[in-house]
């Protein structure tokens, strides 16, 4: 109801709550705040690693420090799936340029898994995704139960342009608040093109003035980023696989640009319950597995059919043109 106003703050990080704020949080959102408030947390770790979230925007650790038992395992099986996809004839012949990529707009990346693809309700992938532990690290971060938003997984692979579209520093526009998860599948090192942020621009991070001169641009690059967080206050997030990366992408951040290696990843995206931008994720049938109340409700707003495919609106003709072909 209240959504409007927020989104007047879309790729914006607030410096501090405001009103558009509390009517997001307590009023568009208020079931959600209530429970995240009224449900105690049966993890310990999760207030630590959102009390750090909180601080510096960006958590980074092996998967077992944010996921469950039961989440590792899910993860064992998503990755072998996704890995195996990695290597498909597909896949192959797109690398070895024996199959076409038209129409695709990011060169440097393959989708192995796309949320717009529908998500089945027993995949290993929506169980990581709704493991306990990591839905109350966000939902400890956001003050809410939080709704998974999207799903994804990609190669990503050097290419000969210069670095463009999520490879440039930029905010995400999902939500006011959001956490976005990261899982590389493979080693990642300065070659692979690790994902990088740059600390406290955040919602109500300490550097968020300091990042306010860049608002007005969406794609930055390091050149000028530069000028404000020089490189050695940048997090580079290398690691073996397992690693897992968790982020509040309104900070400013960018996806590197592989040189010579490639980089293979599983990403979650957590919002609240009224996101800024129409959720791309559906579920197809119900879970067999059993659910708890959290973990219910980061799905319920998801839909079991895929959503309805945007016609592109028309462009209005100018008056002037407009008589010239009358």
């Amino acid at each position: 109801m209240f959504t409007f106003l927020a989104r007047r703050f879309t790729r914006r990080a607030l410096t501090k709550p405001n009103l558009a704020y509390y009517l997001w949080r307590f009023a568009d959102n208020g079931v959600r705040t209530f429970r995240s408030l009224a449900t105690l947390r049966r993890i310990d770790q999760s207030r630590d690693i959102a009390a750090e979230l909180a601080a510096q925007g960006i958590v980074v650790g092996e998967s077992h420090t944010f996921l469950t038992d039961a989440g590792s395992r899910a993860l064992a099986e998503a990755s072998s799936s996704i890995l195996k996809a990695s290597t498909s004839e597909e896949v192959v012949g797109i690398l070895t340029g024996k199959a076409p990529r038209s129409g695709v707009q990011k060169k440097f990346r393959i989708d192995l898994f796309s949320p717009g693809d529908g998500l089945g309700a027993d995949n290993p992938l929506l169980k990581v995704a709704l493991d306990r532990k990591l839905l109350e690290i966000a939902s400890s971060y956001l003050g809410l139960w939080p709704v998974l938003h999207s799903v994804s997984a990609w190669l990503n692979v050097p290419t000969e342009a210069p670095p463009e579209y999520s490879q440039l520093w930029h905010r995400d526009p999902e939500d006011l608040k959001l956490l976005k998860v990261f899982i590389y599948l493979s080693d990642v090192d300065e070659q692979c093109g690790p994902f990088t942020y740059i600390p406290r621009t955040h919602p109500f991070g300490a550097d968020v003035e300091k990042a306010q001169a860049y608002d007005k641009k969406k794609r930055l690059p390091d050149d000028s980023v530069s000028q404000t967080f020089p490189p050695s206050g940048w997090r580079v997030c290398t690691g073996p696989a397992q690693t897992m990366v968790l982020a509040d992408t309104i900070g400013y951040h960018r996806g590197g640009k592989p040189t010579v290696g490639r980089r293979i990843l599983i990403t979650f995206t957590y919002t609240s319950g009224t996101p800024f931008v129409d959720r791309p994720l559906w579920i197809e049938g119900r879970p067999t597995w059993p659910l708890s109340a959290i973990q219910r409700a980061a799905v319920k707003p998801l839909p079991g059919v895929p959503p309805p495919a945007k016609v592109p609106a028309k462009k209005k003709s100018k008056p002037g043109k407009a008589k010239r072909h009358q």
